[in-house]
């Protein structure tokens, strides 16, 4: 063990890395505030400003890279955190939302032609949407009661549960996305093999997450915007890729990941992350007449990865 490698506690058994497995690592963010009483409702939504708040210390694996929180509070805190989740700022976004996904099916369909989808996490169903329009039957999964509504009232075809509590019948879809939902979940290992059993033979996955490995991750550390009260995991595209290929997937396509949102959006997340600077920017987007506008600003920060189930053949 090297200086600066530790076991969580000092106990060998406490922690284990969720991609490699290995037990030995290093704290990841070393001031980021923790406490598992950061787990709630609101801050699990997309709009949460709870920025460099974690639920538990985060570590970061020897082996692979990949970082995880040293301990998670039970799994009925976060089943019912996102059970009872709402989001009325996200009704805004919608939008921009639909014009993140269609630019997404745009290069999803590039492996895989247009069949039946699941969207994992579908939120409101922005995805479904823009996957009905491009020729997919789509079908959701999402927790939220509040956010399967408002799918349902959009036209979506959704399921109020979590992935784990559905039996999904294997080979079933041609693409299967989790935009921002692997970084919440304890154990990504059991979801991606369940994904992974759920797509048809030449199938897709597509996935979003925040890059903890870009430069602005590491050059920010616990200010990063992306340390959340509900990111369970802090993934690098090389972890990203160790977890896809060790339950049977092959990743194609691997690249940076801007969402759309409204100026005034990107305008409120900045008075929340930098209060003293920030406080002016909502106010000057809406005097500018910039505020409905929808923007993509590529900040590096994020991942889009594709993978397929092979052929294999004889």
């Amino acid at each position: 063990m090297t200086e600066g490698e530790i076991h969580v506690d000092g106990r060998a058994d406490e922690w284990r890395c969720p991609v490699c497995g290995n037990k030995v690592s290093r704290p990841l963010f070393r001031r980021a505030r923790s406490g598992a009483g950061a787990i709630d409702a609101q801050s699990v939504v997309p709009s949460s400003d709870r920025f460099g708040v974690t639920a538990a210390p985060p570590r970061r694996c020897s082996r692979c890279g990949h970082g995880s929180l040293a301990s998670h509070p039970p799994d009925e805190v976060f089943e019912g955190a996102y059970a009872t989740a709402l989001d009325e700022v996200s009704l805004g976004e919608e939008d921009g939302q639909v014009a993140t996904a269609t630019r997404d099916l745009e290069v999803l369909e590039r492996w895989v032609r247009p069949g039946r989808l699941l969207d994992v996490g579908c939120w409101t169903g922005s995805f479904l949407v823009a996957a009905a329009r491009r020729g997919w039957t789509a079908e959701g999964l999402e927790p939220s009661a509040w956010a399967c509504k408002r799918a349902r009232a959009r036209g979506c075809d959704v399921r109020e549960a979590t992935l784990d509590a559905v039996d999904l019948q294997e080979g079933t879809y041609q693409a299967i996305v989790a935009t921002d939902v692997i970084e919440h979940l304890i154990d990504p290992g059991q979801a991606v093999a369940a994904l992974q059993a759920a797509l048809s033979v030449g199938g897709a996955v597509f996935l979003t997450v925040p890059d903890a490995g870009s430069g602005v991750a590491r050059t920010l550390g616990p200010r990063w915007w992306s340390v959340l009260p509900m990111h369970v995991q802090y993934f690098t595209r090389d972890s990203m890729t160790m977890l896809l290929e060790r339950h049977g997937l092959e990743v194609v396509w691997i690249a940076t990941h801007p969402k759309a949102f409204s100026v005034g959006y990107y305008a409120d997340r900045l008075s929340a992350f930098l209060p003293v600077v920030g406080r002016v920017a909502p106010m000057t987007a809406r005097w500018l007449r910039l505020a409905q506008r929808v923007v993509a600003p590529d900040l590096r920060d994020r991942m889009a990865v594709i993978a397929t189930k092979p052929r294999f053949d004889g």
